[in-house]
C-alpha cells in the first residue's frame, strides 16, 4: 500500500517540497481536491478516526470530511514531513444567533510552531478556510477566500475572517486556546460521537458539501447548488436525480 504522504499529495497533485512558503499553495490544493462534507454523519456509518482508517476513507476511497478528519489527516501528514504541529480544539461562533456554539469545543484545528513563530493551520473549515497558515500574533493575511487574522481576548485566540466577496466587516469564526490540546484519538472520538449525535450540531441534519475551485467555490445540498465564480454566485434549485449527479461530477464521489 502506498504511504499516506504519496498518496494525498497524488490526490491534490502536489509536485513541490512543502515549506512555509508553499503551505498556501498546497492548501489550496488540498481544498480544491476534498471536499468538506458530512455524508457519512447523515448515512450514520461513523468511519473511525485513525490514522490508517483515515487514510482508507479519504485516500483510498476518495472521500471528504468534516473538520476532525480533514485536520487529523493533514496533521498526520505534516507531523511525517517533520513539522512541529499539534492539534487543538476550538469552539465556533453561531453568527445566524450571535452565541458561542451548544456544542463547545468540537471544532479541530492545527497550531503549527516554526522559527519561533507560531500559526493555526486549518483545512476543515468548511467554506470558511484561511487557505494559509494565520499568525496568531494578529497579523492580517489575505488569500483567495478573503481576509483572515488571530487576536487574543482574555485566555483565549480569536480566529476572525472576512471571507472575499461575502463579508462586509470583520466576524469570529472560532476561540481557541493552546492549552486545550488533543493528545489522543479517544478525545477526537469524543468529538465525533457529539457532532454525530448532538441535537446541537448543524452536521447531522442534511448533507452539505463544499469545495474550492480554480474561480472560487462550489456548494451542495440536496435542494440547490451554489457555484461562486470571481465574486459572483450563481444559484440553483435542483432535484434528487439532479442531487446524485452532481455528487459524481462536481465532488467525484
Amino acid at each position: 500500500m502506498q504511504s499516506l504522504k504519496a498518496l494525498l499529495e497524488q490526490r491534490i497533485g502536489l509536485t513541490e517540497e512543502v515549506t512555509l512558503a508553499s503551505l498556501p499553495n498546497f492548501l489550496e490544493k488540498f481544498s480544491q481536491a476534498i471536499p468538506f462534507e458530512n455524508l457519512r454523519i447523515i448515512n450514520q456509518e461513523a468511519s473511525p478516526l485513525t490514522k490508517a482508517e483515515l487514510h482508507e476513507k479519504i485516500l483510498l476511497r476518495n472521500e471528504g470530511g468534516v473538520c476532525y478528519e480533514l485536520n487529523t489527516l493533514l496533521y498526520y501528514y505534516l507531523l511525517e514531513e517533520g513539522w512541529n504541529v499539534t492539534m487543538l480544539t476550538a469552539c465556533i461562533y453561531n453568527q445566524q444567533e450571535n452565541v458561542w456554539s451548544a456544542t463547545g469545543n468540537t471544532h479541530v484545528t492545527i497550531l503549527l510552531e516554526h522559527k519561533g513563530k507560531k500559526f493555526i493551520v486549518d483545512a476543515g473549515f468548511g467554506a470558511n478556510i484561511p487557505l494559509a497558515p494565520v499568525p496568531i500574533n494578529g497579523q492580517a493575511i489575505s488569500t483567495p477566500n478573503g481576509l483572515f487574522r488571530i487576536k487574543q481576548q482574555d485566555r483565549f485566540y480569536l480566529l476572525e475572517l472576512n471571507l472575499a466577496n461575502r463579508d462586509h466587516n470583520w466576524r469570529i469564526g472560532y476561540r481557541f486556546s493552546e492549552a486545550n490540546k488533543i493528545t489522543d484519538v479517544k478525545q477526537l472520538e469524543q468529538i465525533q460521537k457529539r457532532i454525530e449525535t448532538d441535537a446541537a450540531s448543524p452536521f447531522n441534519k442534511s448533507p452539505l458539501l463544499t469545495k474550492r475551485t480554480a474561480a472560487g467555490l462550489f456548494t451542495l445540498t440536496p435542494t440547490s447548488f451554489t457555484e461562486w465564480s470571481n465574486g459572483v454566485a450563481a444559484k440553483q434549485t435542483i432535484n434528487e436525480d439532479t442531487y446524485h449527479m452532481m455528487l459524481k461530477t462536481k465532488f467525484n464521489i
